[in-house]
């Protein structure tokens, strides 16, 4: 299969940076008029797929908002993943898998690859038991043509002690982009990225060098704005998507309400990245 990267960029080249967050929260479902359990989320996705297509390339399914109706909402979310990659959407699970040795293992081949139950073609990750214990996590997405994202610098401002702490000559996140960047490099591809908050303030030489895509969320709602972007992303030799969640929904449950609110992101979000 082609690399994750290189699909990414064929679908931001042709329908715009926008990667539709599938958040179907409690508030949402509610917002929606639709009841709170599995019925209510097979709606919400059949509808927001419905507004996806063909405004969108990439979608990210909240993985959370599925796991809490226990396997009824995840039998959901695998038909969500399922139809949507078979009608041309890139799938980015969010779930922020982390462990070590087998368990990462084990990880990779739930999510990642043909024979996998969930099989999306991304997946997040935390780093905080060592980038290195993710290793098997990333053999299992290069092996897959599949594309991991690693939480690095998150737009919300709980993680920000963490993230910025001091770790010899730099910053936890600073580390991590550098190592994320090693192990491309050695690689020979672009199969590990990274989660950077628009909010934040990354060089564009540790990004750059970090070799591998970025999924930027916190545009909107979470106070990202278009000026952040120009200033921040725009230019960078990484493949790149801007995730909008609940800014998106909101224009729900109307199908082509969705479809008109993602062509409007879509034109602001080209603009500041071109």
């Amino acid at each position: 299969m082609e690399p994750f990267a290189d699909r990414l960029r064929t679908a931001t080249s042709k329908f715009g940076p926008l990667c539709a967050g599938i958040d179907p929260s409690p508030k949402t479902l509610a917002s929606w008029g639709l009841p709170d359990d599995p019925s209510g989320l097979a709606a919400f996705i059949e509808i927001s797929l419905e507004g996806a297509l063909g405004s969108v390339g990439v979608i990210k399914p909240q993985v959370a908002f599925f796991e809490r109706f226990g396997i009824p909402g995840l039998v959901v979310l695998q038909d969500l993943l399922t139809t949507a990659r078979a009608q041309g959407l890139l799938v980015i699970a969010d779930a922020k898998r982390s462990d070590i040795s087998s368990t990462a293992e084990a990880y990779g081949s739930a999510w990642l690859g043909s024979t996998a139950p969930f099989g999306a073609d991304a997946l997040t990750v935390t780093p905080y038991l060592g980038l290195g214990a993710l290793e098997p996590i990333f053999s299992a997405a290069a092996q897959a043509g599949s594309g991991i994202f690693v939480v690095v610098s998150s737009s919300n401002e709980e993680g920000r002690g963490l993230q910025t702490a001091a770790w010899g000559a730099g910053s936890v996140e600073e580390h991590l982009l550098n190592d994320i960047g090693i192990y491309n490099r050695s690689h020979r591809a672009e199969t590990v990225g990274a989660v950077i908050g628009v909010t934040r303030e990354p060089t564009a030489e540790a990004v750059g060098a970090m070799a591998g895509p970025l999924l930027l969320p916190g545009f909107g709602e979470q106070g990202g704005s278009a000026e952040q972007l120009r200033t921040r992303f725009a230019g960078l030799p990484n493949a790149l998507v801007v995730s909008v969640s609940r800014a998106w929904s909101s224009a729900g449950p109307d199908a082509r309400a969705l479809a008109s609110r993602a062509n409007e992101f879509q034109d602001q979000l080209r603009e500041a990245l071109a």
